[in-house]
């Protein structure tokens, strides 16, 4: 956030907004690191550690990735993640993968929260920073939510018009901070992965 407001606060508003466009190199480098973190799920697990939750991980790493790329509608021209989409005149063969893909996606998120979610709740009482880190991850992508539809709201909602600077200064915390987001979640495998071996869950 500090950076996105420096950056804001040298450049002109065109500067920003091009800068942090959609497709730009900030949402480019986004979508590479979470693509690399994918692959890297799949190498780096530990031999005790269960295959199923390290291959959860990579496929939301995966999906993160194409969402923020837009891939989710590139394929069909409209969001896949709407019921409209599935309650459209799409061809059912697009609406069969697409479904599939988002399944498996849910699935994946599904699987992680049933079985880690008291784990990560108690390593947060004890202080483990892994832990930590990963609570600051969800923090941290509600509120890029927030950003991303705040000026819409605002717009479409209220009636309230923001000014160039504005949507520039949303934009570039935006951007950034979900540029943090595949950051934090290495960070997070790194401090795991650092754990003494006789304290890490199978």
């Amino acid at each position: 956030m500090v950076c996105a407001t420096g950056v804001w606060a040298i450049l002109p508003a065109e500067q920003v907004m091009w800068l942090m466009r959609e497709e730009g190199v900030v949402e480019t480098t986004t979508s590479a690191v979470f693509f690399a973190l994918a692959l890297g799920l799949l190498w780096w697990r530990p031999a005790q550690d269960d295959r199923r939750s390290w291959l959860a991980m990579a496929v939301l790493c995966a999906a993160a990735g194409a969402r923020e790329m837009d891939w989710h509608k590139a394929w069909t021209g409209k969001s896949v993640l709407k019921v409209s989409y599935y309650l459209g005149p799409a061809p059912w063969g697009q609406k069969l993968v697409a479904l599939a893909l988002v399944l498996l996606v849910a699935a994946s998120a599904l699987y992680l929260w049933r079985r880690h979610a008291r784990r990560l709740w108690q390593a947060m009482q004890a202080g483990q920073p892994d832990a930590g880190t990963v609570a600051t991850l969800v923090a941290t992508t509600v509120i890029t939510k927030l950003l991303d539809r705040s000026i819409n709201v605002l717009a479409e909602d209220f009636g309230v018009a923001t000014s160039p600077s504005t949507r520039a200064l949303v934009s570039a915390l935006e951007e950034t901070m979900e540029l943090g987001l595949p950051l934090m979640v290495a960070l997070a495998l790194w401090q795991y992965l650092r754990r003494p071996r006789a304290h890490m869950p199978a």
